[in-house]
């Protein structure tokens, strides 16, 4: 869960502990107590003979579910606008503000979109107050309005009214990420120009409408078409568009539309008037390949071998030679060898601890950076502790299956999820937060925009 609360109580505990001269075992059954802490000594997990998992037992004392954290008023919540200023230059160098947390859109791949409910946001003057004391108190000449989809947050135009002078008068460039093309108005793009024009990103995910049904993305191709129009008519010439290739359902036809919707936005482009445009426009297409998170409804997907994976991508690189304004199109795709890691770590149980240490022996280390990732060291490890990779990637699993981390509670039901997941295969949206509850269980904590308009 969320870590303002629980982290303070957890070291108050650490410092009683060590006053006291307590035992580990002691501080470690008294902090199982703690709301949201788990103490993964405390509970047994058993298999059966398939090696699915058949049951995890707790040990007399500790709590049978344990609960995720939340912090239910963000305006009063601890937020650290005194940062650490590196004197060596970084990737985000940047001062960074949360509106909100959580998301209402119901995205079926997204582990955060599920994780973080409810929706809870700050006020634009509490947000106002922390970016300008985090502004000048680090020097940062970039701050972002960071969440998971920034342009659902109500209080926008006010936030950006406020902070729009400010940034213009200190020459700071205020950055809006995660923006969705069904509500990026031409207004804040205007002003999200004024201080210093960067590049825009919209993740359509999908190529085509049924599989961006499947994921339950609730965004049609004129919203993508129209929203990219705007902004290139208001002096962009570079979009970054996200996709995702691997996802339930997919067939070659959703793949080849990645490269089609990627052209069709370049036509808007050329057919504004060639004396009001700024030259070539840069369609920028990345795809990443789909990993199935938990707590999502996606939890029961099977995933691919990396040949199968680089196979997707090669469909979707042939298809944009074939296109018309192909040299606007620039197609990008992340690794297939560290994708299916990724899904092994994403869904492993305790076993896959003994192949990370292994690997992490062998010289499995900054595995992030690909110059330093080796595959075959953890293929190894795998083969030399007799644990098939496959076990965790490519088998979809039945809805009856017992998940390692089906005794942590975050509020959303594994009922909500497995109806979300039979609604996938049908192709059937879900609509989201604000337009209709859907039952998915954290209106429990009677917060955020589970009583929006109720109170």
């Amino acid at each position: 869960g969320e870590g303002e609360e629980i982290t303070v109580e957890i070291v108050s505990l650490y410092r009683k502990a060590k006053k006291e001269d307590w035992t580990k075992q002691r501080f470690l059954e008294a902090v199982s107590h703690i709301s949201g802490v788990y103490v993964p000594v405390f509970y047994t997990h058993t298999y059966r003979p398939d090696g699915t998992l058949a049951a995890v037992t707790p040990k007399p004392g500790a709590p049978e579910v344990v609960c995720k954290r939340i912090v239910e008023n963000l305006d009063q919540a601890y937020f650290p606008t005194k940062t650490i200023v590196p004197s060596t230059e970084i990737v985000h160098d940047r001062s960074n503000l949360e509106v909100f947390r959580g998301c209402i859109r119901g995205c079926r791949f997204c582990q955060a979109g599920f994780s973080c409910r409810p929706v809870r946001k700050k006020s634009p003057e509490v947000l106002y107050r922390q970016a300008v004391e985090s502004l000048r108190d680090s020097g940062n000449h970039e701050l972002t309005l960071a969440s998971l989809s920034t342009s659902d947050y109500r209080g926008l135009k006010e936030l950006t009214d406020a902070l729009l002078p400010y940034c213009l008068e200190q020459k700071v460039n205020l950055s809006v990420p995660s923006l969705r093309a069904d509500n990026f108005s031409r207004e804040l793009m205007e002003k999200l120009q004024t201080v210093r024009k960067s590049g825009l990103t919209f993740a359509p995910e999908a190529g085509t409408q049924r599989l961006r049904d499947v994921i339950n993305k609730n965004l049609t191709e004129e919203e993508i078409l129209d929203t990219c129009a705007r902004a290139f008519s208001g002096g962009w010439d570079h979009v970054k568009l996200y996709f995702m290739l691997g996802l339930p359902t997919e067939t070659e036809e959703d793949m080849r539309e990645i490269a089609r919707l990627s052209d069709r936005v370049a036509r808007r482009y050329y057919e504004i008037p060639k004396e009001q445009r700024n030259g070539k426009c840069q369609i920028t297409a990345s795809s990443a390949f789909f990993v199935p998170k938990p707590f999502t409804p996606f939890q029961w997907a099977g995933m691919f071998r990396k040949e199968d994976y680089l196979d997707k991508a090669k469909v979707v690189k042939e298809e944009i030679r074939a296109q018309l304004n192909q040299k606007s199109i620039k197609y990008n795709y992340h690794e297939a060898d560290v994708t299916v890691l990724e899904g092994i770590l994403a869904r492993g149980d305790r076993k896959v601890a003994d192949v990370l240490e292994a690997a992490y022996k062998k010289g499995a280390i900054f595995d992030s950076w690909s110059e330093y990732f080796r595959y075959d060291l953890w293929m190894e490890a795998f083969e030399e502790l007799g644990i098939d990779p496959e076990f965790y990637t490519l088998r979809e699993r039945p809805l009856d299956e017992i998940f390692p981390w089906d005794f942590i509670s975050i509020g959303v039901t594994k009922n909500f999820l497995k109806r979300e997941w039979e609604k996938a295969m049908k192709g059937e949206v879900t609509p989201n937060c604000r337009q209709q509850c859907s039952g998915c269980g954290v209106a429990r904590w009677k917060g955020g925009v589970c009583v929006e308009g109720k109170n």
